[in-house]
């Protein structure tokens, strides 16, 4: 979402002087760099860090910057500000060292899916390790560099000038670039992206003049501990310790293996190519072969029009207005308004993906009755901050020899393995997911399907159950199979994006 629906006011809970812009807000961004980096000379990288750290762009200046981009557009001048930005992660082995004789990696407290790191975890998420890049196999990673600008000249000056800053201290094994597309705020495929992004409970302000627990309509405001250390989390209904949590429930604070890591947070990096043409031609093969049309079918897929606008509320065809409208195109749940799919297919990757209220009727499971599906699915968010890469889809391409776009996808959470492992692993892969699911008429029980985006399975056979309900009487109930990838991971990294404090005066520069 965008960073004018956060406000100082809210902020006082939160030590946003500390905690890194990318986090809970985001970068100002038309262009990132990533820069993946290897520690050459730990002490003479320990000894320049906090220069580093003084450069780092803190949630409180992204948020300082907004204002000033506000007054920018208020003047009428035209003028497009120089904000350029920096943050920080180190991978495990990075982290080991800086902190030398006290390894992080030692710690029984710590996510052990980041210990392990992306690559390790590769084959659990269904990930095709020959599909990576070279760069991103093997521990030559210790850390990235986000460094973000209003375009690709102003990033590679800041980016070279930060490199130079640091010498031999490091060496740069890998660069990746993003761009906003044309279409700002859309996706490869066309379809409007981040639109479902968290609010978070002491920075966004309640905008929904119905319901004070959200942000915008339909944004859930979510306790800031699931997405960055040292503040309290949510409750999942599954912890006896709150048998009657709901998504409102505040948790304990969500405390780090070390006291150095609050206000730092663990950020997920992929590097997702998008096969658009692949896609396409899918789309228009399939459709033939249901009788349906094209858009509808996408949407379908999806969850949602290309202009942002959910099945839920506009079934049938695109509503433009609706999608432009972030009052309107977030204000909906599953459970009680498509317990047919005649809106919005249980397989549809923006249902896979956040299931919202749709745990809620579980049935088989009591901890998941009333609000309790709802107070498990939102211990699973993650807070987005991607950005495309690649350039516009042109006439002389074809498929098999598509050039490289998608997304630079990144993620941040308290916990990798329970939230986007998770969400990628037990939800997205997962074809039993949404768990439950029965047809109106008692005809049995549906098998959702693998989200048809992301979902990743051996031998990429993925099948969307019921693409097309036998609702109402007369339609042919049509399943769909799935045998190629329209999204390949090519590359991925965990890190942990320490606080600025933790960066100017803590172990890591000590």
């Amino acid at each position: 979402m965008s960073v004018q629906s956060f406000t100082h006011a809210a902020a006082t809970l939160l030590n946003i002087s500390n905690i890194q812009g990318d986090i809970l807000v985001g970068l100002q961004k038309d262009a990132e760099k990533f820069l993946f980096f290897t520690i050459t000379d730990v002490p003479a990288f320990k000894a320049r860090l906090p220069m580093l750290a003084a450069l780092v762009t803190s949630t409180k200046s992204v948020m300082d910057r907004e204002q000033d981009i506000k007054a920018e557009k208020a003047s009428g001048s035209g003028t497009r500000l120089d904000l350029r930005g920096l943050n920080l992660g180190f991978t495990a082995p990075g982290l080991d060292k800086l902190l030398g004789n006290n390894p992080v990696t030692t710690s029984a407290m710590i996510d052990s899916s980041f210990v392990a790191g992306a690559q390790a975890r590769a084959a659990v998420l269904g990930d095709e390790l020959d599909a990576w890049l070279p760069a991103f196999q093997g521990t030559k990673i210790d850390g990235v560099m986000l460094v973000t600008g209003p375009d690709e000249t102003k990033v590679n000056s800041h980016a070279t000038s930060i490199v130079q800053l640091l010498g031999s201290a490091i060496a740069v094994v890998h660069e990746e670039l993003g761009q906003t597309r044309p279409h700002r705020g859309f996706e490869h495929f066309g379809f409007q992206d981040g639109i479902s992004q968290p609010g978070i409970r002491g920075l966004t302000p309640p905008m929904n003049p119905t319901d004070p627990e959200q942000g915008l309509p339909g944004q859930d405001l979510i306790h800031p501990g699931e997405f960055v250390f040292g503040y309290p989390g949510q409750v999942d209904r599954f912890d006896p310790s709150f048998p009657d949590a709901t998504k409102e429930t505040t948790g304990p604070i969500v405390e780090p293996p070390f006291v150095w890591m609050n206000d730092g947070a663990y950020m997920v990096f992929r590097r997702l190519e998008q096969r658009v043409l692949a896609f396409q031609k899918f789309v228009k093969d399939e459709s033939r072969v249901l009788g349906m049309d094209e858009g509808l079918l996408a949407a379908r897929l999806v969850g949602r029009w290309p202009s942002g606008a959910p099945l839920v509320l506009a079934p049938l065809q695109d509503d433009a207005a609706l999608g432009a409208d972030a009052t309107k195109n977030n204000h909906f749940e599953f459970q009680h308004e498509d317990a047919s799919q005649r809106r919005c297919p249980y397989a549809a990757h923006i249902r896979k993906t956040y299931p919202r209220d749709d745990l809620n009727d579980a049935p088989g499971i009591p901890a998941l009755a009333g609000e309790g599906g709802e107070a498990s699915v939102q211990t699973r968010r993650l807070r987005r901050a991607g950005i495309p890469f690649g350039r516009e889809v042109n006439d002389s391409e074809v498929i098999g020899s598509e050039a490289s776009r998608g997304l630079m996808f990144v993620c941040y959470q308290t916990s990798i393995i329970d939230q986007f492992e998770f969400v990628q692993k037990d939800w997205a892969n997962n074809d039993t997911f949404v768990f439950g699911k029965g047809r109106p008429n008692g005809s049995g029980q549906v098998t959702p399907g693998h989200d048809p985006l992301i979902g990743q399975v051996a031998g990429d056979l993925r099948v969307v159950d019921e693409l097309v309900p036998n609702y109402p009487t007369g339609n042919t109930r049509s399943s769909i199979n799935i045998t190629q990838r329209f999204v390949q991971a090519t590359g991925a990294g965990y890190f942990f994006m320490p606080s600025i404090a933790a960066l100017l005066h803590g172990p890591l520069s000590q």
